[in-house]
């Protein structure tokens, strides 16, 4: 029993050590690392680990959970192992640095300043024992020093600076400890998703971007009014945007244009424009038909046939190929854009059969017999287009700002601040003459509290060599 509760107490002694501490720190850096040089599912465009990485790769990196790094169970594991670390190394060091702040030493003995690493014995001059310190305090305060009455009341001289200080070190240590609070409820509550809508669609679904991820549902429908994109002089895209709106109980309770920068945020839920592309349907075509004597031009809609003279004969939009190639006897598409179309018509004549007519744009020598007796020229194409949005809902954000936020003022405290106490004690030096004993001692930055503390002195002795204040002024600054 005492063996296993020795091993116990060896346990938890190397688990709040700062080399387990180290050791953590050291594995969630790697992570943070892999997660940084592998690809990761919810910042990837669609079909893009594909691209990347070959079918055996993806299995093992889907198993290992790296391509989710920041929301595997592993990763939410060692932040709680870090943070379970640090708060048990700051509940074993807190309570030195609490007695610091919360019991000032205000009360010094002449041994106990002397023995202080910077020290200064001051002559009193011809300044009354008994006014000394009174005197002192008043000119130390003129310097931005303020005494504490208290001690001055039991016959010490004490000045202190930014005890905060002190706790510093515990403060960006509970600001970690909030930021992995934050990272872990994003973790277990937060989650990403995927959705894919065209002009006029509605979603409440989304498709799930970390692996073995179950589908979420969304607590209101979400319908894409209208989607576009902007482009440069040269063609090339300048950013896609789309119009957004929520619906709640069939009523419109929201609607915005969303950017690739400027998401739509509803219930704590992100909807981020990340892409933009063609279905490879059109909406419109437009085609201009003519034959002896005559022209029309029709503008074409899937399923919608158009009258195209007086005696009933009718065109139809049969097939379109966006990007059309030529693969032995077939036509196929290379891409859903309309870089090459191919066009087949579907031309009825009154009280006669269907007649399929193929208009090739770019390639007009490849255009097959047409007996309708009718000529089709392309003119122009209105594609249906689809937007893709990233669907991100992640609750503690709020506590990772809020930490991220307290992290700095704890490391500008920590960095610029040193905890500075200054102790002055009536004592006799080797000859027996009244001094005052003047002793300090810094948290950090010694160097810069030595300058700072031999101005001090200075000052004190000039005022004491040079000043001889009335008794009655003297008294009232020591009340």
């Amino acid at each position: 029993m005492a063996k296993r509760q020795s091993s116990l107490n060896d346990f938890v002694q190397f688990f709040s050590s700062l080399k387990c501490g180290l050791l953590l720190l050291s594995l969630l850096g790697m992570a943070v690392t892999v997660g940084t040089l592998i690809l990761q599912k919810p910042m990837a465009r669609e079909g893009q680990i594909e691209e990347l990485y070959a079918p055996q790769t993806i299995r093992l990196l889907n198993a290992l959970g790296l391509f989710d790094v920041f929301h595997a169970w592993w990763f939410i594991l060692l932040l709680g192992l870090l943070g379970a670390n640090i708060t048990l190394t700051s509940l074993e060091r807190l309570p030195q640095a609490w007695r610091y702040f919360s019991r000032p030493h205000l009360v010094a003995e002449e041994w106990f300043v002397r023995q202080l690493t910077f020290k200064r014995e001051i002559p009193l001059g011809s300044i009354p024992v008994d006014e000394a310190l009174p005197l002192a305090a008043k000119k130390i305060e003129s310097l931005g020093y303020r005494a504490k009455p208290e001690s001055l009341q039991r016959g010490t001289l004490y000045v202190e600076k930014h005890r905060f200080a002190r706790l510093a070190p515990y403060i960006v240590h509970t600001s970690l400890l909030i930021i992995f609070a934050g990272a872990i409820v994003d973790g277990i509550y937060g989650y990403r998703g995927y959705v894919s809508l065209g002009r006029g669609m509605r979603a409440q679904e989304l498709e799930p971007l970390s692996p073995n991820a179950p589908r979420r549902r969304l607590p209101f429908t979400l319908r894409c009014d209208e989607a576009g994109m902007e482009k440069y002089p040269d063609g090339s895209p300048r950013q896609y945007w789309t119009w957004l709106a929520v619906e709640e109980k069939g009523r419109e309770v929201l609607r915005k244009q969303i950017f690739v920068n400027e998401p739509l945020t509803y219930k704590g839920i992100r909807f981020f424009q990340a892409s933009y592309g063609s279905t490879g349907t059109p909406s419109k075509v437009v085609v201009e038909a003519s034959w002896p004597g005559q022209a029309q031009t029709l503008s074409l809609r899937p399923s919608e046939k158009v009258s195209l003279d007086e005696q009933g004969t009718q065109v139809e939009l049969g097939d379109f190929l966006p990007d059309f190639v030529l693969e032995g006897n077939q036509i196929t598409s290379r891409s859903s854009e309309p870089n090459n179309p191919a066009v087949r018509l579907v031309v009825t004549r009154a009280g006669g059969s269907p007649a399929s007519v193929w208009v090739f744009p770019k390639s007009p020598d490849m255009n097959p017999p047409n007996d309708t007796g009718i000529n089709f020229r392309f003119r122009d194409v209105e594609m249906e287009y689809i937007t893709g949005l990233q669907v991100a809902k992640e609750p503690g954000q709020g506590l990772i700002w809020g930490g991220c936020l307290l992290l700095t003022g704890a490391l500008m405290m920590a960095l610029y601040m040193s905890h500075i106490r200054i102790w002055g004690v009536l004592g006799r030096d080797r000859k027996g003459k009244p001094v005052l004993v003047l002793g300090g001692q810094p948290s950090k930055y010694r160097e810069s509290f030595e300058a700072r503390f031999n101005a001090l002195a200075e000052a004190l002795e000039q005022t004491f060599r040079t000043t001889v204040a009335p008794k009655a002024e003297l008294e009232h600054v020591s009340a």
